[in-house]
Parts: C-alpha cells; structure tokens; sequence
C-alpha cells in the first residue's frame, strides 16, 4: 500500500487512516522510526506493548513452585546426585 503525505511546518504528517486500519494501530500505540540513508527510505514499525512482550516471554517460562525451605531444596538434590 502505498499513499502520501504532507510534512507540516512542525515536521509532522498525519498517517492516513487505511494505513492505521491495515496495521490496526490505535491511540496510544507506539511506533519505532528507522531511516536508510543509502536508500533514502523511512520504515514505521509497531513497538510491541509490555503486556505482549510478557505474555510472549512468560510463555516459555517453566512455571516452579518456589523454594520456601533452602535446606530441605538442597538435601534432596544432594540425595539424587548421588543415585546412580
């Protein structure tokens, strides 16, 4: 898809609609501008929100139950070091 835009006094233009529909960008949403020089190209790319960045790293998380007693943790790791 490709449009244009219009630079404003201030540097700024406004990212027309179809384009915010296609990468369903809302109010708020936070986008990452990369420039090439040898190509003389600008690139927009969405910036992923923390609660997906959670949600995506959480999911290779193994889920532990915590260790509340140290001493008990280590005897019987030590226990089944020693197994043959």
């Amino acid at each position: 898809m490709k449009t244009i835009v219009t630079i404003s006094s201030k540097g700024q233009f406004t990212l027309p609609s179809d384009v915010r529909r296609s990468m369903d960008l809302k109010k708020g949403d936070r986008l990452e501008v990369s420039f090439d020089e040898d190509l003389q190209r600008i690139t927009l790319t969405r910036v992923a929100a923390i609660a997906d960045l959670s949600a995506r790293v959480s999911s290779y998380a193994k889920r532990t139950k915590p260790v509340t007693d140290v001493d008990a943790y280590y005897q019987t790791h030590r226990a089944e070091e020693s197994k043959p």
